[in-house]
Order: C-alpha cells, then sequence, then structure tokens
C-alpha cells in the first residue's frame, strides 16, 4: 500500500498587468486508503479591474465572480493546510508549476508545501516517445474519459486523476526514477565560409546528498559552409535568387551525437537553455534524441554570469573540461534540489 497522497492539480490564469495571475485553483486528493476529496477556489488577483473576454468565454468566469472572491494569499493558507502531510503533486505540464512559483514568491510566501511536484505530460511523453505535447483533450479521447466543463481548475483536475489512474500513473513515475544524468552542452561559432562546433557530454548520478560523475567527453570541429543559390518564382511571376550556406556535416559529430543518443535514456537530460540549440546540429546529421526527463541550466541556476561560466570563453579544451567538473561541483546541491522536487530519486543513499 503506498503510502503518499496524489494531489492532482490545475490552475485557471490571466494576464494582469503583463504578468499571470492565478483566478482559480482546483485540486484531486487521492488519499493511501483510496478516498478522494476535492478543494476549488475563485481567487482575485491584486487590482484587477476586469477579465479579457478571452478568459471569460473561454472558462465562464466573470470579472464580477472575481471582485468578491478572497486574494491568493488568503487561498493559499487554506490550500496548504488542506494538502498537508506525505504529499506528491501532480500537474499536467510545466505551467501550473511556474505560475504558482512565481505568485507565491511575489507574496513572500514559502513554495516548500508545493514539492515533489510531477509534470504528467512530459511523464507520458516518455513512455511513449512522442514528440508533440499531447493535450488534456486528446487524452481524455484515448481513455475515454469525460467532463462536465473544460478550462476550469476542478474539472480539469478531476480529468488529470481519472486519466492518471486509466494510464496506471503509478508505474509510469516509478519507472521513470532515475539517479542518472547527463549534461550536454553545446555551443557553436559562425564564421563566413565555416562554424566551430563544441560538443560536450557529461554523465554522472546524484544522490540526496551527494553527486558522482563519471565521465566528460568533447567534440571540437570545424564544419565547412559552401554558398549556393536558390530561386523563388514570386507571386507577380518574377523570379528570385537567394543565396544561403549549406552546412556539411562532420562524421565524427555524427558519430558522437549518435553515441549520445544511445546513452541517454533512462537519464535525466540537462542542457544549458533547452533542447533548441542541440536541435540543428542533430538535423543536419540525422540524429534524434530520445524522449527523457529534461532540465536548464538557466532554470536551475537563475544567473546570467553563472550560466555563463560554463561555456568555453577562450579556454583550452583541457581547461574547460576540468572547470566543468568544478562548477558541477559548486552547483550540485541545485542539481540535488531539483531531483527532490521532481520526486526522481530511486532510492535514499545507506550511509555507513
Amino acid at each position: 500500500m503506498r503510502k503518499e497522497t496524489y494531489i492532482y492539480l490545475d490552475i485557471e490564469a490571466a494576464l494582469v498587468r503583463v504578468r499571470q495571475h492565478i483566478i482559480e485553483i482546483g485540486a484531486v486528493k487521492w488519499l493511501p486508503n483510496g478516498e478522494v476529496e476535492t478543494f476549488s477556489q475563485l481567487i482575485q488577483p491584486y487590482k484587477l479591474k476586469k477579465l479579457s473576454k478571452r478568459i471569460q468565454n473561454l472558462t465562464g468566469i466573470q470579472t464580477e465572480d472575481l471582485l468578491t472572491a478572497p486574494s491568493f494569499k488568503h487561498v493559499m493558507k487554506d490550500f496548504i493546510d488542506w494538502s498537508k502531510g506525505d504529499t506528491i503533486f501532480v500537474t499536467f505540464g510545466e505551467f501550473d508549476r511556474k505560475v504558482l512559483e512565481e505568485e507565491l514568491s511575489r507574496i513572500y510566501m514559502n513554495r516548500s508545501f508545493l514539492y515533489p511536484i510531477i509534470d504528467f505530460q512530459q511523464k507520458y511523453m516518455i513512455e511513449h516517445q512522442l514528440k508533440t505535447q499531447p493535450s488534456l483533450s486528446q487524452l481524455m479521447e484515448q481513455f475515454n474519459v469525460t467532463t462536465e466543463q473544460q478550462h476550469r481548475a476542478l474539472h480539469d483536475a478531476i480529468t488529470l486523476y481519472q486519466i492518471f489512474e486509466e494510464s496506471n500513473g503509478l508505474r509510469m513515475i516509478e519507472k521513470q526514477k532515475t539517479n542518472q544524468f547527463a549534461l550536454l552542452l553545446s555551443e557553436n561559432r559562425q564564421g563566413d565560409e565555416e562554424i566551430e562546433v563544441l560538443l560536450t557530454y557529461i554523465t554522472g548520478e546524484i544522490y540526496p546528498t551527494k553527486m558522482n560523475i563519471h565521465s566528460i567527453e568533447s567534440i571540437q570541429k570545424t564544419l565547412t559552409c559552401i554558398k549556393r543559390e536558390k530561386e523563388e518564382v514570386q507571386e507577380d511571376g518574377t523570379l528570385l535568387k537567394t543565396e544561403y550556406n549549406e552546412i556539411v556535416p562532420n562524421e565524427e559529430i555524427a558519430h558522437f551525437l549518435h553515441e549520445v543518443a544511445q546513452d541517454i535514456s533512462n537519464k535525466v537530460l540537462i542542457t544549458r537553455s533547452g533542447l533548441k540549440q542541440l536541435s540543428r546540429m542533430n538535423r543536419l546529421h540525422h540524429c534524434t534524441l530520445p524522449k527523457t526527463e529534461v532540465m536548464t541550466l538557466q532554470n536551475l541556476l537563475l544567473d546570467a554570469e553563472a550560466l555563463n561560466r560554463f561555456t568555453i570563453n577562450g579556454q583550452s579544451l583541457h581547461t574547460y573540461e576540468q572547470r566543468l567538473y568544478k562548477l558541477l561541483y559548486q552547483y550540485k546541491n541545485k542539481l540535488i534540489e531539483e531531483f527532490k522536487k521532481r520526486n526522481l530519486f530511486t532510492e535514499v543513499e545507506v550511509k555507513i
């Protein structure tokens, strides 16, 4: 019998003064004994004047409903009391966690109650190796789940809970737990006729109080650019000629990327600021990375200066790799904390 209580969480939010503010929170609590409880509350954003027509039409929530609702701080106090215990939060997508963290920070409220928190959308994509994000509506249709209304917090939270059960979400979460991580860094410096490429791949393990680095491997190559010309017929029938650079792939980089793709399964992939920077190089060398749990140094460090230290910045390759080794140990606590927040650890280390 599981000991944890799962809380399936959904929020509705609206732009108020150029920031996302929560206007409704809904949650389903699934207790270890199988009992289910719910929480639902509208929230009045600070200095709200009028809710946009789009949000009113989408959710059915009217401005007048929010003007008489309690504040976010007041609702959070009730919600924290309601969700106390050995709980694991489950959301569908990153948005709910991100907005909740931002709102709690704005009112200087402790966010620790919110963790661990699991993005079920990402877990589902990893389980089925999906390239595009499935919507809640698509999964409702797939698992024959119905709801009275969509785009209301409690209804969407109930839907998430039902899909979680139908898809055996507990097994999915346990299966994807891992202490293994892989850091993949990419740097490109473009010239007129060539591109200097640096790829670095680091593997290791994370535990609740320590980190081990297994390997650091880099490849630094220069790719040739060939000037090409293409012709396009315009709407008026004229012929437009444009020049572009065709990048010639490199066999050694292709081998490096395919080795990484084979090794990265069942590891948490950490990149500098996302996979977009790597996608161009992967496409050029016909390499596809498997879908896995993803983190970014940008979100972990929240410091542009610290992030910049993970670039070669004129150093020799040997010096750069040594620096990366030291930097990872310097910021290991941030990695450990994020693994905890995502409920990723497979086991607790035994101290002798």
